[in-house]
């Protein structure tokens, strides 16, 4: 798309400037997992100290069930393994299992358009459960035979037994207190763990996995300065900056029901948006999102799904290129590059032309893994097969080795549709088929979908391009565009076409 082009861009460009924004702009307060596994290891321990002159204030139930109230400057919390009186059954359906939650969440609302309370959680991959309060033990049985009648592959019920369980317990002043969740407050408003700091306060609280979660309370406006700079990087363009933090802002406030199973509504790490707290916040990243206070993008008046990714290769994914669901009319594929017209990279012919294309892309010299290759063996992928077996939620055959890989099908902007997998097992040669994202799930090496087999004399060689999903905004690619003089909004505007940047209202922060 040319500069001669850039009013159909101009949605909301005068929001960009801080004097727009009212002073009444909404700040919710979020809840963000900072540590999901508490006490899954021996030895975890969560350290808390307030700020020079200040105090933590420690509230909690003790054991006989009777609310407490502590005050020390610091604290380092353990988990204990607790005998319980007799062992303890869990059971849960598992319906499906993803690399995303946006495939989980397509997922969850099939099985809902089946009849079935549904609820999505996280042990490692990403699954859809039967919801465990909706049915009995006895009950489990049919979403296996209603699978198995359907040809619906990976519903498989989950069996462990527990005989002990975590309990929180630490000591003030030498005497040792225990419970299974604690709040903690610091006169202050911030707080600092054995590696962070942060605002607001934390409380650890159990999870569904039979562990705790620590989870940061956190105002809006005040848990981007832990996102932005880590997510565009602290060298990025302002325009860059300012289009990160409007979608950083978007992303959380859609996506704050990531986490519902377990009672907080999102993570610090990829699955989410990367957060550290208020350690290594960056002036630059401040001023973007003191000035885009309250900036959100919507489209038809509800907030847009914000999802960004490192680096395109040259050309955006469709939304239901990467993840099962409905499309989304502002997730589709663009090139990403000025004055380029779309290509259909659906063959393999024009998919290894523009591979070898290197110029002319708004990434293009930015991003080192604009173009890559990933050499493997035959033997390193069985091993990998092998290991992401539980979480691919289908059936794989045991087999001895992998005879060979073939691309099957691959969608318009590029990525991998369909990759079929040939193995030697003892009834001969089976094939196995993964699709979209669950390519990565088995084989987490790859940068992307987007990539080409090149046969070698142990394996193949992958020769990709682009880091991510691919779907949205690159931030890469915005790179390029500031650098091109384009500001926050248009660089908005180019990679989710039709959507409009407005100002957070009470009504949005309460939709999803």
């Amino acid at each position: 798309m040319g500069r001669c082009q850039l009013g159909t861009l101009l949605l909301g460009v005068s929001l960009i400037s801080g004097s727009q924004v009212s002073a009444a702009a909404v700040n919710p307060v979020l809840q963000v997992g900072i540590w999901q596994r508490f006490g899954q290891d021996g030895g975890d321990q969560l350290q808390v100290s307030a700020p020079s002159g200040s105090l933590l204030t420690l509230t909690f139930t003790d054991r006989s069930g009777q609310p407490r109230s502590l005050r020390t400057p610091r604290v380092l919390i353990s988990t204990v393994r607790e005998a319980l009186a007799s062992p303890e059954i869990v059971e849960r359906v598992v319906l499906s299992s993803h690399l995303s939650f946006e495939s989980a969440e397509a997922s969850a609302k099939q099985w809902q358009a089946w009849g079935a309370l549904t609820e999505i959680a996280q042990p490692q991959e990403w699954q859809v459960w039967a919801k465990r309060s909706a049915y009995t033990s006895a009950q489990l049985p049919q979403f296996v035979e209603y699978a198995q009648a359907r040809g619906i592959p990976g519903v498989r019920i989950h069996r462990e037994e527990r005989q002990t369980v975590p309990i929180l317990t630490w000591q003030v002043d030498g005497t040792t207190y225990s419970s299974t969740g604690i709040q903690i407050f610091s006169d202050s408003g911030t707080f600092r763990t054995a590696v962070r700091t942060y605002a607001g306060s934390l409380k650890v609280q159990p999870n569904a996995y039979g562990t705790y979660t620590v989870v940061n309370h956190v105002p809006l406006e005040t848990y981007l300065r832990g996102v932005v700079p880590h997510e565009i990087g602290p060298g990025a363009p302002p325009a860059a900056i300012a289009a990160q933090a409007i979608l950083a802002r978007t992303y959380a406030l859609k996506n704050r029901h990531r986490f519902a199973i377990d009672g907080y509504e999102l993570c610090a790490n990829t699955h989410c948006q990367v957060y550290r707290g208020l350690s290594e916040t960056v002036a630059a990243a401040d001023r973007a999102i003191a000035d885009t206070q309250g900036q959100v993008l919507t489209f038809q008046g509800q907030l847009i799904d914000a999802v960004y990714f490192s680096t395109s290769g040259g050309v955006t994914a469709a939304f239901e290129d990467v993840w099962d669901g409905d499309p989304r009319p502002y997730l589709r594929s663009i090139m990403d590059g000025l004055n380029k017209e779309p290509v259909d990279l659906s063959d393999s012919q024009s998919f290894r032309e523009f591979l070898s294309r290197r110029s002319g892309f708004n990434e293009a010299g930015i991003s080192s893994l604009f173009r890559w290759q990933i050499p493997l063996t035959l033997e390193a992928m069985a091993e990998k097969i092998r290991r992401s077996q539980p979480y691919l939620g289908m059936k794989v055959p045991p087999f001895q080795s992998v005879k060979g890989l073939e691309i099957r099908r691959r969608s318009p902007s590029g990525r991998v549709q369909e990759l079929q997998i040939a193995l030697a097992t003892e009834q001969g040669v089976q094939t196995l088929t993964l699709s979209k994202d669950n390519i990565r799930l088995a084989f987490p090496d790859l940068y992307s979908t987007m990539f080409d087999l090149q046969p070698t004399a142990q394996g193949y060689t992958f020769l990709g391009a682009g880091f991510g999903h691919g779907v949205g905004f690159s931030q890469y690619g915005s790179y390029g565009l500031a650098r091109q003089g384009w500001n926050a909004a248009q660089i908005l505007s180019f990679y989710y076409p039709g959507t409009q940047l407005v100002t957070l209202t009470p009504e949005l922060v309460a939709s999803r």
